[in-house]
């Protein structure tokens, strides 16, 4: 088998690879100059086959850095990307060690970063903080580092936001105060202890 011609795609980083005046697969610019492929240069299936694998992980390369473009992503995120994708196993396997050798991939950095944000900007509790992470397939070790390295309780602040949002009742010291005020922020990942606290700052009983 020969190659026949080389043609550019619309897509200026592909081009189409034609075996005996047909054509045979789409490619990488990049991965046809890495494996100097040109026209008339004679070919077998095997040198196909570890052409198509070399592609693939190139092709697979290319959408997890676009993908990591937008925010950054944990491991699994990554993982699930590429599998929805429908790249093979041992691509994604392959992507991920080299990702994550480049320091694009770091599921610390991720978790603290994502600890600062969520306390931040939207009051998250540790429980909430940690189930989230959880989900997007950080490890228990890392979310616990994280937390203790970032996590700060401001009672101030949880105080000023449950006076902001339930305005109307926060005098009312009836049992529905604190399950409307108490649900809030169990739902926001704080522990008993902590709405305990704010409520008692409310009702002026701080220590």
């Amino acid at each position: 088998m020969i190659i026949t011609n080389i043609t550019s795609q619309k897509d200026p980083e592909r081009v189409n690879i034609f075996i005996d005046n047909e054509f045979a697969f789409g490619l990488f610019y990049s991965t046809k100059e890495e494996l100097g492929l040109k026209k008339g240069l004679e070919i077998d299936e095997e040198t196909i086959d570890k052409i198509k694998v070399r592609d693939e992980l190139q092709s697979a390369k290319s959408k997890a850095y676009h993908y990591l473009s937008f925010r950054q992503r944990t491991q699994k995120e990554l993982e699930d990307y590429l599998f929805k994708k429908e790249f093979s196993e041992d691509t994604i396997e392959n992507v991920i060690q080299s990702l994550s050798q480049a320091g694009y991939i770091e599921d610390l950095d991720f978790a603290r970063i994502y600890v600062r944000d969520k306390t931040t900007f939207k009051k998250f509790g540790p429980y909430r903080i940690k189930n989230e992470l959880l989900q997007k397939g950080v490890s228990k070790e890392l979310i616990d580092l994280a937390l203790e390295e970032e996590y700060h309780e401001e009672i101030q602040e949880l105080v000023d936001l449950v006076k902001t949002k339930y305005s109307s009742i926060i005098q009312d010291k009836s049992e529905k105060r604190f399950r409307r005020i108490g649900g809030y922020l169990q739902r926001k990942g704080h522990s008993f202890e902590t709405i305990r606290k704010v409520l008692d700052s409310i009702d002026g009983k701080d220590d």
